[in-house]
């Protein structure tokens, strides 16, 4: 098997399948219920809402879950060893990992988005333009997280907290911040590429709750320029530090 498909069938185990079903059917029910009470807000709007306070958000949870397991799991089962045995290039080795996390990622988002497009508004919003652009953001989305917790994992133990961290902390709070702190967030550059429409009433409940009240957005160009640049940045600096520097099995993981 190569690495790749390796990897990718050590991430869709039954058991890891099983539970991200869960989560996507937990955003369903959320958005069903969500898009009936609140009054007054039209379903394009609601699905507005919950696409980047929560849909997106489930793929900032899983990247930060599967680029964990790119390599930070191998070390701490002490398994890593047998891994770089193999013929191939360590950049190598490290990208089809990450590839691998990506599909499994970009997977799960698509599927969340489904779940939610569907209770909020209907079937009939898996034809509209929102929803084909909340799968590319997905994409783009994976594509960044997945190389900044990857590059996190290979710099610091136990990198799992400080991804999470990231992705329901740093992600949360920092779009709303005043100044041009917003330009270091990936939810800001999602947010300004979604094409939902925005509810012109006050602040809802779930807005509220996620610390979203007044989030920033980004022109466009930019927005593309920085998930697509900071993407391929972090995925071009993960393979030059995995392979300057050696990893071995943690003693300490236990």
């Amino acid at each position: 098997m190569t690495p790749f498909t390796c990897a990718l069938s050590d991430f869709v185990r039954p058991q890891r399948v099983a539970v991200w079903l869960l989560v996507t059917f937990v955003v369903g029910f959320i958005g069903s219920v969500w898009v009936r009470l609140v009054p007054g807000m039209s379903q394009p709007e609601a699905f507005g809402q919950i696409v980047p306070v929560l849909v997106f958000r489930v793929t900032a949870l899983a990247s930060a879950v599967f680029a964990t397991m790119v390599l930070s799991q191998e070390v701490e089962q002490k398994t890593v060893t047998y891994l770089l045995t193999r013929p191939i290039a360590r950049w190598q080795l490290l990208l089809a990992r990450m590839l691998a996390a990506l599909v499994v990622v970009v997977s799960i988002g698509v599927l969340a988005e489904v779940a939610a497009a569907v209770t909020v508004v209907g079937p009939g919003a898996l034809g509209s333009r929102a929803f084909w652009m909340d799968l590319l953001l997905h994409g783009l989305g994976a594509f960044v997280y997945i190389g900044l917790f990857t590059f996190l994992s290979l710099i610091i133990a136990k990198s799992m907290i400080w991804s999470l961290l990231f992705a329901f902390g740093w992600e949360t709070f920092v779009p709303n911040m005043p100044g041009d702190m917003y330009y270091l967030s990936v939810m800001t550059y999602l947010r300004s590429l979604s094409l939902h429409p925005q509810p012109e009433t006050d602040p809802s409940l779930l807005t509220v709750l996620a610390g979203s009240m007044s989030p920033q957005t980004a022109a466009p160009a930019v927005s593309w320029v920085a998930l697509i640049g900071s993407g391929a940045f972090l995925w071009a600096l993960c393979a030059w530090w995995f392979s300057r520097y050696e990893y071995s099995p943690r003693e300490d993981a236990d």
